[in-house]
């Protein structure tokens, strides 16, 4: 390759559309039968009319692939004319200016002058050959590009390259602005029932969240919480709207549009689901689990053993092993859903041999309140919270909760111990393991207490770790890190998450230790022996050493 060619804006430009775009070059379509043939990148540059094919694969994550069909992107056919007056507002450097009369001794005659440059002269040079196009796209695609090219083409070196790039970037305005003119038009009560883009999209994005949720009028509710603007029929007939204009057929307007698919109601009729007990949200509209670790027990030989439930491409996740100590086979299933303050259930789990325990920390995507922008909060565990702020209007954001339940509902706070059904008499009770995770109510395995504090009923939640144990020396047996300070506890008598206090518990008004006395609390003991229970062995012996030490101070006071 002569070494002026790369100093040619023409052929670096062509160059360029190739190395980026994928572009192939042929001639003029006047030249050429229907099927044309390629040609070289230098024999391109050679000719002022170049016809130029290459599909634009949108490059922007929130695109919907699907408004292209079966197309991977949008295939272009584009006729470039070669222009050398409008290049003059680009200065050759002076290597260009002393590498002018080597290029002429190399390059044939018909070669290009320097300074030339591509450009479309109108509307027929642009042909857009995707059939899943609408045709009203397909005009506001060339006239995004026209009007780029006559604003720029004088002032901006690589105008072509320059323009797709700018198409790239606006593709999904596009298809999202003449979606929303389709649906005013075809809309008889179009003044009342206008959609904004910001709304469309926050349509589109509940509804991809929400799909979890199987009563209708729940989901619905929640899909307009997101939306804010509109009411739950609103986005309902909108969805419908939008639904039949994909598929080009239309709906019943009675039809119900949320019975759920297949794939999900194996998984919703055996399981249970995760709620955030006193849920706490600051400038967040809706929120989503992203990732979580749990603790399980097996069902057999009651071993504990910690999970991480991330959620990738498939809407439901699921986990299979084997227990470690008896070698069962385990297996669980997690389809997440959108949460949000009416409603904190934030998936739906289900447990095969083994059983739930406790929820140790997560990571969940939060939409912001005020300009609708998702950030990801790390490291959110239960009885804390975790702030972040907005990467769209810096905003705090603000997420919390006590606990999380699993299963059947959680009693209410108020619920006394003494409520709970005890087993009739004379009948022998299988034994249940110890862990079945928290419910607010009903007491820990042996009241909180363990072998190192008997008369301690309360556990510890160590932030090291995020797990509950009864005392810093059980942490340290089955954790391969020292324990760091405790803020947060659980009552033994009703497994009320709270702060660490040394009050009674605010749930059931029971203390966390055994009963105490003023005699021997602390190993300090008492000194008065006449204020000594009788049956104590030292009640004597004290009295009569306390006799020798007062008849000895007073003969030392005699003398």
């Amino acid at each position: 390759m002569p070494p002026s060619l790369m100093e040619d804006d023409s052929y670096v430009e062509l160059l360029k559309l190739q190395k980026l775009f994928e572009a192939n070059f042929s001639l003029s379509p006047s030249h050429v039968d229907k099927t044309p043939s390629y040609i070289t990148l230098e024999e391109a540059h050679l000719n002022d009319v170049v016809v130029m094919t290459l599909t634009l694969r949108p490059t922007d994550p929130d695109f919907n692939l699907s408004q292209l069909g079966n197309d991977k992107g949008v295939n272009l056919r584009l006729s470039l004319h070669r222009s050398t007056t409008t290049c003059a507002a680009f200065p050759q450097s002076q290597s260009q200016t002393e590498a002018a009369p080597t290029a002429t001794a190399t390059v044939d005659s018909s070669a290009p002058t320097d300074g030339s440059c591509y450009t479309i002269n109108g509307a027929s040079d642009i042909d857009i050959r995707n059939e899943n196009i609408p045709r009203d796209v397909k005009l506001v695609i060339k006239k995004a590009l026209l009007a780029f090219l006559s604003k720029n083409h004088s002032i901006q070196r690589y105008a072509v390259y320059e323009s797709l790039k700018f198409l790239d970037r606006e593709l999904r305005h596009i298809f999202e602005l003449c979606e929303s003119k389709r649906a005013k038009s075809d809309t008889p009560d179009a003044a009342e029932t206008v959609w904004s883009l910001q709304e469309q999209k926050s349509l589109e994005f509940a509804i991809s969240k929400t799909k979890g949720i199987a009563d209708s009028n729940q989901r619905w509710a929640a899909v307009a919480s997101v939306v804010k603007t509109k009411t739950a029929e609103e986005c309902r007939r909108r969805f419908q709207r939008c639904r039949e204009q994909l598929m080009n057929k239309v709906v019943e307007e009675s039809k119900a549009v949320t019975a759920m698919p297949a794939e999900y109601q194996t998984v919703l009729a055996r399981s249970e689901r995760l709620r955030l007990i006193e849920l706490n949200l600051v400038k967040i509209s809706v929120f989503n689990i992203v990732s979580f670790d749990a603790q399980l027990v097996c069902t057999r030989c009651e071993s504990p053993f910690d999970v991480t439930i991330v959620q990738g491409e498939k809407k439901i996740v699921e986990i299979g092993r084997s227990c470690e100590n008896c070698h069962m086979a385990q297996r669980l299933q997690f389809q997440p859903q959108i949460a949000f303050r009416d409603s904190s259930t934030i998936g739906n789990l289900s447990l095969e041999n083994c059983l739930y325990r406790d929820f140790i920390r997560g990571e969940f995507y939060v939409t912001c309140e005020d300009c609708d922008t998702q950030c990801k909060l790390r490291d959110v565990q239960s009885g804390s919270l975790k702030s972040g702020n907005c990467r769209g209007c810096f905003a705090k954001l603000t997420l919390g909760f006590n606990t999380v339940d699993f299963g059947s509902e959680a009693a209410a706070l108020q619920d006394s111990v003494s409520t709970i059904r005890k087993p009739p008499p004379r009948v022998i009770r299988p034994r249940q393991p110890a862990a079945r995770g928290l419910k607010v109510g009903t007491p820990l395995p042996e009241n909180g207490a363990c072998k190192h504090y008997k008369k301690s009923f309360r556990w510890f939640r160590f932030p090291c770790c995020g797990k509950l144990f009864p005392c810093d020396s059980c942490h340290d047996e089955n954790s391969d890190h020292p324990y760091e300070q405790v803020h947060m506890i659980v009552c033994g008598h009703c497994s009320t998450p709270q702060p660490v206090s040394n009050k009674k518990c605010r749930n059931c008004d029971k203390g966390y230790s055994g009963s105490t006395s003023s005699y021997w609390e602390g190993g300090k003991g008492c000194r008065d022996a006449t204020k000594l229970n009788r049956r104590d062995s030292k009640k004597y012996r004290l009295m009569r050493r306390q006799m020798e030490q007062a008849k000895g101070g007073d003969a030392k006071k005699g003398k």
